[in-house]
């Protein structure tokens, strides 16, 4: 149990510090990691760690599956031999490896929430960094497209002040 919540925590903490990546999610080299490119990169870790994640927790479910099942070919025999003794002990034992499979069964079920949220919070991330780049373009469009009309005004009335200086 100790070592699958060791394993939820460094899983978690990768999940979480894939979003502060230095650029080398830059994938067309051109020295810019853009919010697509950041949002493919954290994908692909998140999958790369739910792909060991799956493994180990299939391993850990596994184990206490063995457990169980072990401590009740334990109890079957005791019961068998009349032995109350190995029969009180093996029912306990029973009893501990069934509490511990909930329990990791529990846990998993936990894991896999905390690790859709941190999913789901990378995403949005690069959503709102998406948006921001948006936004910071169509500021740019319009200052250009301002400045454009005013130097089109600008031409405008310099061709005006000229052609009345000819006039005169």
């Amino acid at each position: 149990m100790k070592r699958f919540a060791l394993l939820v925590f460094v899983a978690g903490g990768l999940t979480f510090s894939a979003c502060n990546n230095p650029s080398s999610t830059d994938k067309n080299h051109d020295g810019h990691t853009t919010a697509g490119e950041h949002l493919d990169h954290t994908l692909e870790t998140i999958d790369e760690h739910a792909a060991y994640m799956h493994v180990q927790t299939e391993e850990d479910l596994a184990d206490a599956e063995a457990k169980v099942n072990q401590a009740k070919a334990d109890l079957d025999v005791a019961v068998k031999k009349g032995d109350k003794k190995a029969e009180e002990t093996s029912k306990k034992a029973l009893d501990e490896a069934n509490t511990a499979w909930e329990k990791t069964k529990v846990a998993l079920g936990r894991a896999a929430d905390a690790t859709g949220k941190g999913i789901d919070t990378a995403v949005e991330a690069t959503k709102r960094a998406a948006d921001k780049t948006g936004q910071a373009i169509d500021k740019a469009v319009d200052k250009t497209g301002e400045a454009a009309n005013k130097a089109a005004k600008d031409v405008e009335r310099k061709a005006k002040n000229i052609k009345e200086a000819l006039k005169n």
